[in-house]
């Protein structure tokens, strides 16, 4: 028996190729990569990319490239076949430039992240953030908050809907994360 891939044959070889200079407008980048144009060449520069990425079975894919792939899936909850027309690339080799440009950036930067920042986030430091933010009108003195903003749509609620009933049709939670200052 023949193998079959699982994966929709979509004609990805029809498509132009990805030329970021060329084919993207500054409206179309802001709106699909949501970075305008000149930035997402400096964020290139910022995080290090290298000139090229080389996919496991040989794909390579220049950094801006591989960057706007990665974009454009962190952009907006997406498939990869949604992103086919825009890469000219099959969607295991989008799913495998994103993955290693995603590794890339996080194994050079990870540190960024994972370890506490004492030059910013000491406890003088916390406490002026805390109260900058008490003075604009905060409810409470010792907390600051990082909203995020994310909607995630939720099953209909007949219990306690009005925590999070948000006015529409759609019954929708706002995700929030929130630090205690103690």
């Amino acid at each position: 028996m023949r193998y079959k891939p699982v994966n929709l044959e979509l004609p990805y070889y029809e498509y132009e190729e990805f030329k970021f200079d060329e084919n993207i407008s500054e409206a179309e980048c802001k709106a699909e990569f949501r970075f305008e144009r000149g930035d997402i060449e400096r964020l290139a520069d910022v995080l290090q990319l290298p000139p090229t990425f080389t996919c496991p079975q040989g794909s390579v894919c220049y950094r801006i490239e591989g960057l706007c792939i990665l974009l454009r899936r962190l952009a907006y909850p997406c498939r990869y076949s949604d992103t086919v027309s825009r890469f000219a690339k099959p969607v295991p080799v989008l799913c495998m430039v994103s993955n290693i440009v995603l590794n890339y950036i996080f194994d050079l930067h990870h540190h960024r992240i994972t370890t506490w920042n004492n030059s910013i986030l000491n406890p003088f430091a916390i406490q002026q953030y805390s109260d900058a933010v008490s003075d604009k009108g905060a409810a409470l003195n010792n907390w600051f908050g990082f909203v995020d903003g994310t909607v995630r749509p939720i099953c209909r609620l007949g219990e306690h809907q009005w925590l999070v009933y948000n006015g529409q049709v759609l019954f929708l939670m706002g995700l929030l994360d929130i630090c205690s200052v103690l």
